[in-house]
């Protein structure tokens, strides 16, 4: 356990290097600072008001899968109440470790594009360096955030105890992880192309003004969006990918483990991963 444990611990430190590496650069000129913090305003204000609701969503799903799984698991009331407390806790654990991971991405993105752009009137090659590391803060978070989450939850539910029974137990963690995506994507999502057709409508259309023009108020809210869906949503979105693959490859090595009682059939997609 300590191969994927060691590594997202890494992964996670590499990335906060990152992110002091960009957030380190000089934000530009006063025009670019103006228009970075509106963007950074909106894409904040945006995200909070979401991921509250997302919240109090997860909670009511964790509760109504923790009683569907109490009343209709089979064996005897202990068995049912284990199987149905530690599916809803792991399905809040993978919910909060989707939304931070797109929580940071944005963040991250949302400052980084400023400091791109007071690069590029530098060099080309400083201006890909920010704007790539930038982007890996978000790749590394949710790969290790992912492992960190697995083993964590594998650990915590009896997996080096009781290492065939762990994995279905877990299993509520992607489910969470999948619950944030759908709806960070969604919502995003929307709002992103909502704003995107309305600031040409108002902008290149009516006013004549060309796309993403600063004089057009509406390029703003389009920006956001592209921070919003674009980054925070899919971040949530890759993580839940990352996790669903490790639970379901863990599951799958339950057989083998009972016909071997090796653990590593288990474990390998965390090493691997």
């Amino acid at each position: 356990m300590w191969v994927p444990t060691i590594v997202g611990l890494l992964a996670v430190a590499f990335a906060a290097y990152l992110a002091s590496y960009v957030l380190r650069k000089d934000t530009g000129t006063p025009a670019m600072q103006k228009v970075a913090n509106a963007i950074f305003e909106g894409a904040m204000a945006f995200l909070n008001r979401q991921y509250r609701t997302i919240a109090a969503l997860a909670v009511v799903a964790a509760i109504v899968v923790a009683a569907v799984l109490y009343l209709l698991g089979q064996g005897d009331q202990a068995a049912k109440f284990s199987l149905a407390w530690h599916t809803a806790l792991a399905f809040l654990i993978g919910a909060i470790c989707s939304g931070i991971s797109g929580f940071i991405g944005m963040y991250v993105a949302v400052r980084s594009n400023s400091r791109t752009a007071s690069a590029a009137t530098r060099s080309l090659g400083e201006a890909l360096m920010v704007s790539l590391r930038g982007g890996a803060v978000s790749g590394f978070l949710v790969v290790s955030l992912s492992l960190l989450g697995v083993t964590g939850v594998f650990v915590g539910f009896g997996g080096l105890t009781n290492p065939a029974l762990a994995p279905s137990l877990i299993v509520g963690f992607g489910f969470g992880a999948s619950f944030v995506a759908l709806f960070a994507q969604l919502g995003g999502g929307i709002y992103t192309k909502a704003a995107d057709v309305g600031a040409d409508l108002v902008g290149k259309i009516e006013a004549g003004i060309p796309e993403d023009d600063p004089r057009n108020p509406a390029v703003i809210a389009d920006l956001v969006g592209d921070n919003v869906g674009d980054c925070a949503g899919r971040g949530a979105d890759l993580f839940e990918s990352t996790a669903a693959e490790n639970i379901g490859a863990m599951i799958l090595g339950v057989s083998l483990y009972v016909a071997t009682h090796n653990i590593g059939w288990i474990l390998f997609p965390l090493v691997v991963r």
